[in-house]
């Protein structure tokens, strides 16, 4: 493999895992009632379906930046997704519910029963309500870190925090391939995107499976695409023979509903789509950086809000010092 082949698969590999993080935000945030269903039943029996949930980005940003002033090192967003949600509930009360989901293991890295006590404590501090915690792990991390329970105790104080924890990587096979729940039939991709790693032919064995598995379901035109949309992606296929027999699949089968032509279509646009907004987004961070340079504002504050390396933000530095010159 010549090194311009190599760097633009390192780069397109990189690109997917960055994507991983949006897969699963947007499985859950399009799918959070089948989702409680699923993983939180207690939750899912007194939450109001007839009304939408509300996602709470601007009370998670501001989170962020507390975070950081106590973490050794910045927590990788590609690693996971905090999302933080209101629940209508029956009773006509909101729950509000924080879930961490782990995308790849940190191998012990950073104290994960310490992040979920930190961020529900923060929480409960700064808008003095309670906060439910939900762990969604993807793939595993050491078994002292997957318990769900935080606890630290001296001096004759004890604190204890427990939280629940569901097991992407873990499951019974055919109860999820046969539920008429979305989730289910999500996880059971996940699962199997984990348990198939490294053979992309059994990957995409389980994606027809999945893909005939979703032509028998009665689901919305709409939930069906997104559903197959997450299934390509979280199983992350990289083999060109096994991608290409993949989209021939589809290909056959555009006859048999709109569902197949969507999709294809919806590849051609989003691809287009995240690559202007990506412009867009990059070239907006960095003049927002270059005015807080301006201004004097601390290296400290700069990473803080723009969410960026130290070594990121040399660089920029260095340009602008080069056009100074």
């Amino acid at each position: 493999m010549n090194d311009d082949v190599h760097a633009e698969q390192t780069i397109t590999n990189e690109d997917n895992r960055r994507s991983e993080d949006e897969l699963w935000k947007e499985l859950i945030n399009g799918s959070f009632h089948d989702m409680l269903r699923s993983v939180l039943p207690e939750m899912a029996r007194v939450a109001d379906t007839s009304k939408p949930v509300r996602f709470l980005e601007t009370e998670l940003r501001r989170l962020a930046r507390f975070t950081r002033r106590y973490s050794s090192s910045h927590p990788d967003s590609r690693k996971f997704v905090d999302i933080l949600a209101e629940v209508p509930l029956l009773s006509g009360e909101n729950a509000w519910i924080l879930l961490h989901v782990e995308i790849q293991g940190r191998g012990g890295k950073e104290n994960f029963p310490l992040r979920m006590h930190r961020y529900r404590c923060l929480l409960e501090g700064r808008y003095n309500r309670p906060v439910a915690g939900l762990a969604i792990l993807v793939q595993p991390i050491s078994a002292d870190q997957t318990e769900g329970i935080y606890c630290w105790e001296g001096y004759g104080s004890r604190v204890l925090y427990e939280y629940p924890v569901f097991k992407i990587y873990e499951g019974d096979e055919e109860r999820l391939q046969k539920s008429d729940n979305p989730f289910d039939l999500a996880h059971y991709a996940g699962m199997q995107a984990w348990k198939q790693r490294g053979s992309d032919t059994r990957k995409l064995d389980y994606m027809k499976l999945l893909l005939a598995e979703l032509d028998r379901r009665g689901w919305s035109h709409e939930g069906k695409m997104a559903l197959l949309w997450f299934i390509e992606g979280v199983m992350h296929i990289e083999d060109d023979s096994a991608w290409n027999e993949w989209e021939e699949e589809l290909e056959k089968r555009k006859e048999a509903g709109d569902m197949y032509v969507s999709l294809m279509e919806r590849k051609g646009i989003k691809k287009g789509v995240e690559q202007g907004i990506q412009q867009g987004i990059q070239q907006g961070k960095i003049e927002m950086i270059r005015e807080m340079l301006r201004w004097g504002d601390s290296d400290e504050k700069i990473l803080a809000c723009a969410r960026i390396s130290s070594e990121e933000l040399a660089e920029i530095k260095e340009q602008i010092r080069h056009e100074t010159n």
